[in-house]
């Protein structure tokens, strides 16, 4: 597909937050106590980070502008749907979790680039940039489907090792009922914010082809 070199510039930008974050928040991480392997897959456990990997591989498909991965985050689906993913991420940190920081200057730096840069950077490059337009009526709830796969992986996860990587779904805390009426709060946000993107884009799509 062709892209301008806007687009590949900014999406370039996204992809180069996007690993800057998550290569600051594994240092981090690597420098607390415990084995190396319970570190990576705890760091690996976390929505906020599986979600910036999505940006990055993204962000770099659009970059390339042609290929298997191109073809596949170039279509207005996915890229919407990575867009209510990191919004959400933005959201629930900035609601639940901006009080639970990771220490030191990089830390700090890797909190604001995966929490706040990266979604903000990403949502204006799917504003900006085609392709938009074409998701079907059921897509959003399709994309329930990463969330919800994500929530199973955290509850089965946590029973086994007793860790949870958020405090709303810490079962050990607050029971099953309490962290099952949580994730589905958050599942109905995931749809809500689905539905709305996918207004959005076709509106885009509709701004768009009045520019022809």
């Amino acid at each position: 597909m062709r892209m301008t070199g806007t687009n590949r510039a900014a999406h370039a930008a996204v992809a180069l937050f996007a690993a800057t974050g998550l290569a600051l928040h594994f240092v981090v991480v690597l420098g607390h106590a415990g084995e190396v392997a319970v570190r990576t897959i705890r760091f690996l456990s976390y929505f906020t980070i599986l979600t910036n990997f999505l940006i990055l591989a993204s962000a770099l498909g659009m970059v390339a502008a042609k290929g298997r991965l191109t073809a596949i985050v170039a279509r207005p689906g996915w890229r919407t749907a990575v867009t209510s993913n990191i919004i959400v991420v933005a959201l629930i940190y900035h609601l639940l979790l901006r009080d639970i920081v990771l220490p030191g200057a990089m830390g700090w730096w890797a909190n604001m680039l995966v929490h706040q840069l990266v979604p903000v950077a990403w949502t204006l490059c799917w504003l900006a940039f085609p392709p938009h337009g074409g998701i079907d009526r059921i897509a959003p709830l399709r994309w329930l489907l990463y969330p919800l796969l994500y929530g199973a992986w955290t509850l089965l996860h946590g029973a086994i090792a007793g860790w949870y990587p958020y405090p709303f779904m810490d079962v050990a805390a607050f029971g099953y009922p309490a962290v099952l009426r949580n994730l589905a709060v958050v599942a109905l946000l995931f749809a809500a914010l689905g539905y709305a993107l996918r207004w959005a884009d076709a509106r885009l799509a509709r701004r768009g082809r009045g520019k022809r």
